[in-house]
C-alpha cells in the first residue's frame, strides 16, 4: 500500500486547522537539539488552488504546517518565508520547526523588561521549563508548547541574564544543552487525544532516544541501507581547549587539555571554547570540556541513505535513539564494519514526484575504526 502525506495549514496561534495543500518537491528533517526545517512547492496555476488564496493562507509568520504520514504527524512548525515565480506558476515554502520560533523570542522578564533573569542553584531542566514559561507568558506569545520527557536531572546551574544581553531562548536552550553534563531536547508534534496537533518540547537526561543492544535499530548496506557518504574532517579539531566566562567568572580562563594526544602522535591544536555566559565556574569547566570531548579527534559523520519503507520504518524511530551500521565494502579494507551509533538527524523525502520515499540519517561523530 502507497504511503500517504497530507500537509496541514494551522493558525500559528490559535492551532487551528485552517486547511490541507497540496505540496510537492517536499524535504524535511529534525535534528537533536536543534532546528529542523522543511521545504517545499505549490502549483498556484492550479484554479482549485488559486480560489482558496494561498498567499494568504499559507503567510509567513503566522502560519503553522504539520506534515502527517498515513495518519501520524511527523514533523510540524512554522512557515517563515514564502517566494511566488509568476513565470513558473509556482510558491515555495520555507518552513523550520517550533525550536526557530524561540529563536525569535529574548529571554525578557514580561513584568518587568528591564529586569535580568536569574536562577541561582536551579536544575538546569527547570531553567528550561521557567525560560519557556517566561516566553509563553508574554501576551501573543503562547503557542501551547508543552515540555514533557525527564523532570529533573540533578544538575543544577547558577545563570543570570540581562535584559541587554539580548539573548534568545533557544540560543541559551541549545548552551544549556551542549554543556558536558547537559542534557537532550527535541522539538516535536503528535495528535492528542481529541485528533487535535499538539506541540511539544521533550527533554532528556543524560539523553534522549533508545540505547543501543539488542534494541538498536540495523540498517544493513545492500537491504535496507541504500548508500552511504564517509566524511572525515580536522579542520576542527582541537586537543587543547580554552574558555571564559563573562566577568563575574574572573579574568583567568578554564582550560582542558587531551593527555593521550599527544602520545598518540596528534600535534597540538588549540581552539577557543564558544562564549557562554555564566557567573558559575563549574558550568564553564563543564562547558570547555563538552567543546573538547567533541573536537579531540578528526570528526567522522557518516550520512546514511535509507529505505523509508522497509523495517524500520520512517516514523518509527526519532533522533537521540541508537542505531546498529552493518556494511560490507572495499573502503574499510575487506573488513565489515559493524558499528553502534546515534541519531542526530533525518531528512525525509517523501517521494511525491514519483521518486522513492527514503530518508538521510546524519548521526554523532565516532572515532575512525582502526
Amino acid at each position: 500500500m502507497a504511503t500517504s502525506y497530507t500537509y496541514l495549514i494551522a493558525d500559528l496561534r490559535t492551532g487551528a486547522i485552517l486547511d490541507e495543500l497540496p505540496l510537492a518537491g517536499v524535504q524535511f528533517d529534525k535534528k537533536l537539539n536543534d532546528t529542523g526545517t522543511l521545504r517545499g512547492r505549490l502549483r498556484v496555476d492550479d484554479p482549485e488552488i488559486r480560489i482558496r488564496e494561498p498567499r494568504l493562507l499559507a503567510e509567513p509568520g503566522r502560519t503553522a504546517l504539520y506534515v502527517d504520514r498515513d495518519g501520524d504527524l511527523v514533523w510540524g512548525g512554522i512557515v517563515w518565508t514564502s517566494r511566488y515565480s509568476a513565470a513558473g506558476g509556482v510558491l515555495e515554502l520555507t518552513a523550520a520547526d517550533f525550536a526557530s520560533y524561540f529563536d525569535h523570542r529574548l529571554v525578557l522578564d514580561p513584568t518587568d523588561l528591564t529586569r535580568p533573569v536569574s536562577f541561582t542553584a536551579t536544575d538546569q531542566l527547570a531553567i528550561v521549563r521557567g525560560l519557556l514559561d517566561l516566553a509563553q507568558a508574554a501576551d501573543g506569545g503562547d503557542l501551547g508548547v508543552a515540555v514533557t520527557g525527564t523532570a529533573t536531572s540533578g544538575v543544577l546551574r547558577t545563570v543570570s541574564y540581562a535584559s541587554a544581553d539580548l539573548k534568545s531562548v533557544a540560543e541559551v536552550l541549545r548552551d544549556l544543552a551542549n554543556t558536558d553534563t547537559g542534557f537532550d531536547f527535541a522539538f516535536d508534534v503528535r495528535y492528542d487525544e481529541s485528533g487535535q496537533p499538539e506541540r511539544l518540547l521533550r527533554l532528556g537526561y543524560p539523553r534522549l532516544g533508545l540505547p543501543g543492544g539488542e534494541r538498536a535499530y540495523v540498517w544493513e548496506y545492500g537491504a535496507n541501507l541504500v548508500d552511504f557518504v564517509w566524511p572525515s574532517d580536522a579542520a576542527s579539531m582541537a586537543t587543547r581547549v580554552l574558555g571564559m566566562g563573562n566577568a563575574g567568572a574572573g579574568g583567568v580562563p578554564v582550560v582542558r587539555s587531551d593527555p593521550g594526544a599527544t602520545a598518540g602522535g596528534w600535534p597540538l591544536l588549540e581552539a577557543a571554547a564558544a562564549a557562554v555566559d555564566t557567573t558559575d565556574a563549574a558550568m564553564l569547566a563543564a562547558h570547555v570540556a563538552g567543546e573538547l570531548a567533541a573536537r579531540r579527534r578528526p570528526v567522522v559523520l557518516p550520512e546514511l541513505t535509507v529505505r523509508a519503507d522497509l523495517d524500520p520504518v520512517v516514523g518509527t524511530y526519532s533522533v537521540g535513539d541508537d542505531a546498529r551500521i552493518v556494511v560490507d565494502d572495499p573502503f574499510f579494507a575487506g573488513d565489515q564494519l559493524d558499528v553502534t551509533v546515534r541519531l542526530l538527524g533525518l531528512s525525509v523525502t517523501p517521494g511525491d514526484d514519483g521518486g522513492q520515499e527514503e530518508v538521510v540519517l546524519t548521526v554523532e561523530p565516532f572515532l575512525e575504526p582502526s
